[in-house]
């Protein structure tokens, strides 16, 4: 069974019982299933068929979560566009994606080409279906209110439901290819290994559906397993306690730093958020003074390890793992198989450090028209995470580093070379080198070296901005009057970044650019 049954099932089984509520809006699971039936017919007669691309291209909001499933029925390949994404990105994602048809609204469409956007359209939250470059598009509005017949597809367990973008070590943007048999696998792995019970749990979703873990950790979790999800438009701290608390949540996610935000939120010490059974973090060591706040209220914050290519998280402890156990991941997932190899491949032994390799039914399909990147990342079956790791003595998983050029922002993967392509679009930007500096806040912060004469360090911030959004571009770029320095090779030297952009930030002449 695929995730299309679920949509059925549960409509049948909940009907009036809320599936998303987003704020004041809500949607029942009868609703949810009709409307889905509704677009989904929409786009089949629209020209869409199973194997197209479909992109949503929307914050979070029920409608997503409409296109999401009505994708799903079609048989469509899902694209997320995240519109966090700045116009540079976002046009490299959908060229690759070669989308049919786009859910979206006139403020975000117009980042991809201004030929979507139709003349005279008000900027108001009205969502269109723009269905290719030269044809019109279709109010969603109208599309949903009217009642029209559909029966659901069988698909093969390895066509694909979506198509989720990552950055490799390169920059260029890569499209992992995630069947349906994986992410049903993934889901189920996730229920069996936290005990979740099918109708009855209650998620709530701050993560932006775009990202791999919003769109398959949560709300194809909730599709799967039924119950009602609180999907939010983005973290409000004190909103999420008091959501935790009055509607009694059961399962949330995120990463360290927006527990430790929920944590801060006035009322914490007195709250009862005891019916939290799952909570789950990532991308980041939980602090053993968050842990033990947590565990003072009758929670366990689980620490998840997994990426995109496994479709989320592919290992977690138990509750009581967890305890006991902070700085670990715990165990691979029911379908998945862990090891950790040298860098001649051979199997390593407890408590010796090597790269973490994956195999199982929830690794991707390949990257989307990149047989030689996809040849590159898997061996005989095995995947090669790019991530270093060890085992404890009872097998539990420990993180140790990152083997990969990344930098991790929030939780979020940010590769330097993608942003330093973006840079060098920028008139003037003659070399530029992209590196972390370390946060409290969030692990790590974007910080950019460039040497571009005669230019503003406030415009090529601002153009950063433009071309990657706001999250992605540099938080702090310094000037250097000088071409960067060189290894033999005459490539630029990454050691001692921090050190050069302290010198340049404080030296004569320089000039430091601060986010804004």
């Amino acid at each position: 069974m695929h995730l299309n049954r679920y949509i059925s099932f549960w409509a049948q089984r909940l009907d009036g019982r809320p599936a998303v509520v987003f704020g004041d809006e809500s949607i029942s699971w009868a609703e949810f299933e009709r409307a889905s039936a509704s677009l989904a017919a929409a786009l089949e007669q629209s020209g869409l068929k199973p194997g197209d691309r479909f992109g949503c291209l929307l914050n979070n909001c029920i409608e997503w979560c409409v296109a999401f499933a009505a994708s799903i029925r079609l048989g469509a390949v899902f694209v997320p566009l995240n519109p966090m994404f700045g116009a540079f990105e976002l046009r490299q994602i959908f060229d690759d994606a070669d989308c049919a048809a786009v859910l979206s609204c006139p403020s975000h469409i117009g980042k991809l080409d201004a030929a979507y956007a139709q003349e005279g359209a008000p900027e108001v939250p009205r969502l269109y279906l723009f269905g290719g470059r030269r044809r019109p598009s279709v109010a969603y509005a109208e599309i949903i209110a009217q009642a029209r017949p559909w029966r659901d597809r069988r698909f093969a367990d390895g066509d694909l439901l979506i198509i989720c973008y990552t950055s490799g070590t390169t920059g260029v943007p890569k499209g992992v290819m995630l069947s349906h048999r994986a992410v049903e696998t993934a889901a189920l792995g996730i229920v069996l290994s936290c005990g979740l019970r099918g109708g009855e749990e209650r998620l709530l979703i701050l993560a932006p559906l775009a990202f791999t873990g919003g769109v398959i950790s949560n709300l194809c979790l909730l599709i799967l397993i039924g119950g009602t999800g609180w999907l939010e438009r983005g973290v409000d701290p004190e909103r999420a306690l008091k959501l935790l608390v009055d509607q009694r949540i059961s399962s949330m996610g995120g990463v360290p730093a927006l527990w430790e935000r929920v944590a801060g939120a006035p009322g914490f010490e007195a709250a009862d958020i005891s019916s939290l059974k799952m909570a789950v973090t990532g991308g980041a060591p939980v602090p053993r003074a968050l842990l033990d706040a947590y565990i003072a209220k009758g929670v366990a914050i689980r620490q998840q390890y997994g990426f995109t290519e496994g479709c989320g998280g592919v290992a977690t402890y138990d509750a009581e793992g967890a305890v006991a156990n902070p700085e670990g991941c715990g165990f691979p997932l029911p379908a998945m198989d862990l090891e950790i190899r040298d860098d001649s491949g051979a199997r390593l032994a407890a408590g010796q450090v090597g790269e973490i390799f994956a195999r199982g039914e929830q690794l991707m399909s390949g990257y989307w028209r990149k047989p030689d990147e996809t040849a590159a990342a898997m061996a005989d079956g095995w995947y090669a995470t790019g991530d270093l790791g060890t085992y404890a003595e009872d097998g539990a998983l420990k993180v140790v580093d990152r083997k990969k050029c990344m930098l991790i922002s929030g939780g979020v993967n940010i590769y330097p070379a993608e942003v330093e392509r973006a840079l060098h679009q920028i008139e003037g930007v003659r070399e530029c080198v992209v590196f972390g500096l370390e946060s409290a806040k969030w692990g790590q912060k974007v910080a950019a070296i460039v040497h571009a004469p005669g230019c503003e360090g406030a415009a090529i911030m601002s153009a950063a901005r433009a071309l990657l959004g706001s999250y992605k571009a540099p938080k702090h770029l310094v000037l250097s009057p000088d071409p960067l320095p060189k290894t033999a090779s005459n490539k630029i030297a990454r050691t001692g970044l921090v050190e050069l952009f302290d010198a340049l930030a404080t030296g004569a002449g320089a000039t430091i650019v601060p986010a804004h």
